[in-house]
């Protein structure tokens, strides 16, 4: 399945820190309290080196097999039994978590803005959206997080700037002494299983140009997503405190909407809500592009984008699923997303192909050439 269609560091850079940085600030910051208190910023420093470290195995495993996607370079690692199970494991795994992705945005919209809106409409309106771009390629998904980038990543940094005026440093303190390193683990594991994200990089590398230099700007992305979640967390804790960043859903929201700047600046509650809309929005477009395009590689659909009348409504039927906030948002986090998408999907597979790649001396140029 040949394409013309690349992507450049720079999109791809905006590609990876618009879609974790929304959702990493909005959905992690309060599990992440709840679990460490005051040392939740510690645990969010834990986990963007985790993330980072998952970067480099996706990236080395995929550099291994330049112009080849997860679908195709598997069979050869495993074998063509073993690596359909591992194929069908995953794309499972990424239908799952588009719809959950789908379904949290769709709670917090009803939760915050549309109170008497039916789930369907929000949920439609942003999956359409996300179809319309991904019909239009990688490329043009890539130039949409490009241009909002700037600003996304902005919008969000910049009013956290205006919190700090607000700081109570004895609501930081002590650090490490009240919760141990178990804790500051236990905190980190939602944060980290967001910057688990990168994993579907195993599905993009083929589309980027220079891909060695592009892991580079992949990292990077996730860096800034994790440095944004710590300020975040950070301030969270300094400014409202442990107790209450541990029981309200979405800190981040309330820390920014009571912040002010000398009565001029006020209201910046909706400039995040659109901010996150944008992000959610290339967030998903980005998770319906692999799974359209994964299920008609593995299919062996020649045109792709036929898939996407078959992912689609698949999305839709699992984002219905849950019954509510707290099964979409909490239980599907703590009890799937933890203890086996996280240590099995984003990190221990993946290290595991790339051993055995390696020790088949796949990346080596064959014997008897320059």
């Amino acid at each position: 399945m040949k394409t013309r269609e690349r992507i450049g560091g720079k999109q791809l850079f905006c590609l990876i820190a618009v879609m974790q940085s929304g959702m990493n600030v909005l959905l992690t910051i309060n599990p992440t309290i709840a679990a460490a208190r005051q040392d939740a910023w510690l645990s969010e420093i834990l986990a963007g080196a985790a993330g980072m470290f998952m970067v480099f195995v996706h990236a080395r495993l995929s550099l291994l097999y330049p112009g080849m996607t997860f679908v195709e370079y598997v069979v050869k690692i495993v074998g063509k039994w073993a690596g359909n199970a591992l194929i069908g494991f995953y794309m499972l795994f990424w239908y799952v978590v588009l719809a959950m992705i789908l379904r949290q945005y769709t709670e917090f919209i009803l939760s915050t803005i549309l109170p008497r809106t039916p789930l369907l409409v929000p949920l439609l309106g942003l999956l359409l959206a996300a179809v319309y771009v991904t019909a239009a390629g990688i490329e043009v998904l890539a130039r949409c997080a490009e241009l909002f980038g700037p600003f996304i990543l902005l919008g969000i940094f910049l009013p956290l700037l205006l919190s700090i005026s607000d700081m109570k440093m004895i609501n930081v303190l002590p650090v490490y002494a009240d919760t141990g390193f178990l804790k500051i683990f236990e905190g980190s594991l939602p944060t980290m299983t967001f910057l688990g994200d990168c994993v579907i990089m195993c599905m993009l590398y083929k589309f980027v140009d220079r891909p060695k230099r592009g892991s580079r700007f992949v990292l990077l992305g996730v860096a800034v997503s994790s440095f944004l979640t710590c300020v975040s967390t950070f301030l969270v804790v300094a400014v409202l405190g442990s107790a209450q960043g541990a029981v309200i859903t979405y800190p981040y929201f309330n820390l920014i909407r009571n912040t002010s700047y000398f009565d001029f600046v006020q209201n910046l509650d909706s400039l995040v809500i659109a901010i996150w809309i944008v992000s959610v929005f290339i967030k998903v477009s980005l998770y319906f592009f692999v799974c359209a395009h994964g299920t008609a590689q593995w299919f062996g659909v020649r045109r792709w984008r036929r898939m996407i009348w078959f992912t689609a409504p698949a999305v839709v039927a699992i984002a219905l699923v849950p019954r509510d906030f707290v099964e979409s948002s909490v239980i599907f986090p703590q009890r799937i997303a933890i203890p086996y998408i996280l240590p099995y999907h984003m990190f221990g597979i993946p290290l595991i192909l790339w051993a055995i790649a390696k020790l088949r001396g796949a990346g080596r140029p064959a014997a008897g050439k320059n």
